[in-house]
């Protein structure tokens, strides 16, 4: 077996990105299926072409702006001015509640009206990187840019969600022809600092909003905007020509957004074992952060308790830290993100992220064909063993009716340096990060190569299938806490798709026992390795004693 086989590296999912236009892209992710009815996610992003904001000029100070008629039939606030021209009918108010004043009719509202012309074909006449939508905008997550519909848009089956990536001056605009509908309930949600202030809707007819739903941004409809009951405007409600009818609604042109109230994760960091010395570890976010908060005081490293200098970066959703040298080879060093690291929202991390990784090149940590390894003893009933038999620092090695096909190392210089490498090994698929973690006891499970973990003890039955190519890995943990034994009965592993056993391994905290049992890969164990009728493709490699009894055992 290969050393390089121990380590394991893995793409989480795959991305399809496809030209929409200059500048523009449109990534796909593989995300788990929506639920019933709901659209799956899809992400606009635009790196280029960045928007300028619309100058609304004396309309900025209007919360609601209408050229017909104002109407409201239920407790609404609206806070910012309120005004109608050339139409000078206001009604509803009270009961509903004006934080700033009314101009019905008179000069001021006659010129935030023209100021609102003068917008509106602004908006409409944006041309720089348009990207085309339709229909639902349901379910998408958009970067800042310009968005362009021939016809009507909606937000029906799911939320949309507008993600400035960090920047807070980002400016969306979305132009449509025809109308602008949402439906009960549904919401604008911002996110990576997204401003409402910074969010332009140009509506070539007229915009409802449905009732308890929640949108967001500066509407500018050419003809009338209704807000059903309940619904709320983070932004203006400015309709050019018709009416503006409300019934306990909340309007407001402030520019905050919706509190974000979830604390960041970390998501990936950079490999935990063979880093290159000269390399500069990172750490992805879920989300974007606020580059104030990520410095050497938030991103700390350290090879053992002595800290190491460097300098601390932040670009799109990763920091990086650059040591002021080159590490040691060979070496394990502790990287931490503490809880003073927070998102734009200042929201903190819960709790202080830590990984391990080790630098060098770790030599090969797979003994020479080792079919049976042992630290203190190897016994051997009723059984063949095709494949070498070692055992150090103990010398020991019972046979009672055992076959041994290869050459048996009792405490001699070959075991011994079989048993370093081994432990080598060991040591360093403790430190592989987990994919999956899995409880039961995997009886008709398939599995993709992957790293999967049981946090405590593994008892399994039934029957494993590994499914995948002959190049695809398998690394099982057992007991990742630091405790945990494998017990397997009357437990199959059977290969599939040209997967390979010497591509399977089981790193296990304690000891591991199998009875009648068809065993695949290698079993690394940090106590005893008992096997009890049964056959096993694959090598026995245990800190303590191995012992096997009516086995056939081939190593890989």
């Amino acid at each position: 077996m290969d050393r390089k086989k121990l380590l394991v590296a893995f793409v989480a999912a795959s991305l399809m990105v496809v030209a929409l236009g200059t500048g523009y892209v449109l990534l796909t992710q593989t995300p788990p299926a929506p639920p019933s009815g709901a659209a799956p996610t899809v992400t606009f992003t635009s790196p280029a072409c960045g928007q300028a904001p619309v100058s609304l000029a004396s309309a900025a100070s209007f919360a609601v702006l209408a050229g017909s008629t104002v109407t409201n039939t239920g407790l609404t606030t609206v806070t910012g001015d309120l005004g109608v021209s050339p139409g000078t009918a206001v009604t509803g108010f009270p009961p509903g509640t004006v934080v700033g004043t009314i101009h019905a009719g008179d000069p001021t509202a006659a010129g935030a009206i023209a100021n609102l012309t003068i917008a509106y074909n602004d908006a409409a006449g944006r041309t720089l990187c348009p990207v085309t939508v339709a229909g639902n905008l349901g379910g998408l997550t958009l970067a800042p840019g310009l968005y362009k519909s021939t016809s009507s848009l909606e937000i029906s089956s799911g939320d949309l969600t507008l993600d400035a990536q960090g920047n807070a001056s980002a400016v969306f605009i979305f132009q449509m022809a025809s109308t602008l509908v949402t439906t009960s309930g549904r919401q604008v949600i911002l996110t990576g600092g997204a401003q409402a202030s910074n969010i332009f809707w140009q509506v070539g007819s007229s915009a409802t909003f449905g009732t308890t739903s929640s949108f967001m941004g500066t509407v500018m409809a050419d003809q009338s905007i209704t807000l059903a009951t309940g619904a709320t405007l983070n932004g203006r409600a400015l309709a050019r020509i018709g009416a503006v009818t409300m019934d306990t609604n909340t309007v407001s042109f402030a520019t905050g957004q919706i509190p974000d109230t979830t604390p960041p994760l970390v998501t990936s960091t950079s490999p935990v074992v063979a880093v290159a010395v000269s390399s500069n570890i990172s750490a992805t976010f879920s989300e974007a952060m606020d580059p104030s908060t990520i410095t050497v005081s938030t991103f700390l490293l350290k090879q053992g308790t002595t800290p190491v200098s460097g300098l601390v970066s932040y670009a799109g959703l990763t920091a990086t830290f650059d040591p002021a040298t080159d590490l040691a080879s060979n070496t394990t060093y502790t990287a931490t993100i503490t809880t003073r690291a927070k998102d734009l929202a200042g929201n903190a991390l819960q709790s202080d992220f830590v990984w391990n990784f080790t630098t060098g090149q770790i030599s090969d940590t797979t003994p020479p064909r080792f079919a049976v390894l042992a630290g203190t003893a190897v016994t051997c009933t009723d059984s063949t063993v095709t494949g070498d038999v070692g055992v150090y620092p103990g010398t020991a090695v019972t046979q009672t009716n055992c076959a041994i096909v290869g050459t048996i190392h009792a405490g001699d210089p070959a075991a011994a340096a079989a048993v370093n490498d081994f432990l080598s090994a060991y040591d360093a698929l403790a430190l592989v990060v987990c994919d999956t973690v899995l409880t039961g006891t995997l009886d008709g499970v398939t599995l993709a190569p992957g790293v999967y973990c049981f946090d405590a003890a593994a008892t399994l039955t039934g029957v494993l299938t590994l499914d995948g190519p002959a190049n695809g890995i398998w690394t099982f943990k057992i007991g990742t806490s630091g405790t945990g034994a494998l017990t397997g009965t009357g437990f199959s592993v059977v290969m599939a798709g040209g997967g390979q056993p010497s591509n399977v391994y089981w790193w296990v905290a304690q000891a591991a026992t199998l009875t009648d049992s068809t065993f695949v890969g290698t079993i690394l164990a940090g106590a005893a390795i008992t096997i009890t009728r049964g056959t096993f493709t694959g090598d026995a490699l245990a800190k303590a004693a191995v012992t096997m009894t009516g086995t056939n055992l081939v190593g890989c």
